[in-house]
């Protein structure tokens, strides 16, 4: 194993392309485990009964010059109270989203899961030690399934180029 390490590490620094895919290949694989680590542990979050202020979407920057330029982001706004505490949160998601052009509309996939009672309720799913930390829709098991699913296409993709010669 370390041989195999030490000859891509030989490879990406001759600027060979399987070193170099080699070395992408590994960061990759790991933000994404960091990110299964991430969505694991909001999922364990707590919840509060908050406020819905604000819930839509909302351009990204200034205006463009073209329309079909102008970016968009989901756009929230909540009141919750932790521990006697208030607070004001934004986030919807893990996910952060932004569209522009003929993709303008999945800017409001995020806002639309978002449930509120007639009232205005929605549960906010908060960071236990932090709860500044919040979001409103908490991930799902197809979250992590995907990030899994991803990080097999990464590593099959590797595999799949460079299988002859590993």
């Amino acid at each position: 194993m370390l041989d195999y390490l030490q000859t891509m590490l030989d490879l990406a620094l001759r600027k060979e392309l399987q070193g170099l895919h080699f070395w992408a290949t590994v960061y990759v694989l790991v933000v994404l485990l960091g990110t299964v680590w991430h969505v694991l542990r909001v999922r364990r979050w707590p919840s509060t009964q908050g406020q819905l202020l604000r819930l839509g979407v909302r351009e990204f920057a200034g205006p463009a010059l073209n329309p079909a330029d102008q970016a968009y982001v989901p756009d929230a706004l909540y009141a919750y109270e932790v521990a006697g505490r208030a607070y004001q949160g934004r986030e919807l998601s893990v996910w952060k989203v932004s569209a522009s052009g003929i993709l303008r509309g999945a800017a409001g996939l995020l806002p639309a899961r978002v449930k509120a009672d007639a009232a205005g309720r929605v549960p906010v799913y908060y960071h236990p030690t932090r709860p500044h930390k919040s979001l409103l829709l908490r991930p799902g098991v197809a979250t992590v399934v995907s990030v899994w699913l991803l990080m097999a296409l990464v590593a099959g993709f590797y595999l799949w180029r460079w299988w002859p010669s590993i």
